[in-house]
Parts: structure tokens; C-alpha cells; sequence
């Protein structure tokens, strides 16, 4: 731990002001992991926000409550990265940010797709019913518009697993911790 620690010692966020005419969206990237603990089988989630690509708002915990599948896992980090959602669109605009929908990149197609179905899923019914009120934020609210990323790319994925240097290094240069 103290080399790590000694190693990171150099490291700061950095925030710059953009020289292009780029919106300065709310945007956020997901990740998850399916018993991540082994210990006690459960589930790590991570998320990271950016405006004007300067990181503002990140998270990564061990869920208290434990999956029965990967599905639920991702859908749990997708509820609770919904709720900071709600939060951050209503503290951008007070900075007169104004947007209809937040991205969220996320590399799960299946959490994609059972948020914006509102069927029922015969392989899904062991989802908790509380999980579901996400279909109302994506669907019926459209406060939240999921887009698939690659696994290669999310800089969400170095906070859930162990990911190669050079994944970690491309992840905190994102974020701009340099």
C-alpha cells in the first residue's frame, strides 16, 4: 500500500478550460462486475460524470446486496448511477446547463435493452420490482439515454476489476488525472 501510495503521490485532477465551442454535456460511464468479492459474493459497481470532459462526480462500492446473476449486478449499478444522475442534471442547472437527456455509456446490451422494455422477461422475474423504476427515468422520463460502449473503452472499467497498466494509464488520462 505505501508504494502505491508513493507512486500516486504525483497525481491530481486537472481542470482546463476547453478552447473549442464543444456543449458542455452531462455525461457518465458505467461499469460492474458479478461477484467481484469472493469472499462474500458480491458485486462491485463504478461510474464516472464529466462536464465539458472535466471528471465531476465518481463512485465505486461494494454493494451491499448480494446478485443472483450478472444481469442483476449491472442493473443494480445502473439504478444506483440513475440516482446520481437525477442529482448532478439538477446541480448542472443551476450553472444554466440545460439538457433533455444525460448520456450514460455502459457495455452491458442487456441492461440496455431491459430498461427500455417494459415486457416481461421470464429470465429476469428475480430482478427486485424497486430495480425497475430506471424504465420510467429512461423510458417514459427520457432523462436518461444509454449508449452501448466497448469494454475496451469505458473508464469506468478500472474501477471494478483489475484491468492492465495501460488500460489504467488510458482510463485516468480520460478522466484527466494526470
Amino acid at each position: 500500500m505505501l508504494r502505491y501510495l508513493r507512486g500516486t503521490a504525483i497525481l491530481g485532477l486537472v481542470f482546463q478550460r476547453l478552447e473549442t465551442r464543444k456543449p458542455r454535456l452531462l455525461q457518465g460511464y458505467i461499469d460492474a462486475d458479478y461477484t467481484g468479492d469472493p469472499d462474500q459474493q458480491r458485486s462491485t459497481m463504478g461510474y464516472v460524470f464529466t462536464v465539458a470532459e472535466c471528471i465531476i462526480s465518481w463512485k465505486a462500492e461494494l454493494k451491499d446486496t448480494i446478485a443472483f446473476s450478472m444481469i442483476e449486478a449491472e442493473y443494480m449499478a445502473a439504478v444506483e448511477m440513475s440516482k446520481e444522475v437525477l442529482r448532478l442534471r439538477g446541480l448542472v442547472k443551476t450553472f444554466s446547463i440545460i439538457q433533455d437527456s444525460v448520456r450514460v455509456h455502459y457495455n452491458s446490451q442487456s441492461v440496455i435493452y431491459l430498461a427500455k422494455d417494459h415486457r416481461y422477461h421470464k429470465r429476469t422475474k428475480h430482478i427486485d420490482v424497486r430495480l425497475h423504476k430506471i424504465r420510467q427515468w429512461v423510458v417514459d422520463d427520457k432523462v436518461i439515454d444509454f449508449i452501448k460502449i466497448s469494454k475496451k473503452k469505458n473508464p469506468a472499467d478500472m474501477m471494478t476489476k483489475t484491468i492492465p497498466a495501460e488500460k489504467f494509464r488510458a482510463s485516468l488520462n480520460f478522466i484527466k488525472v494526470l
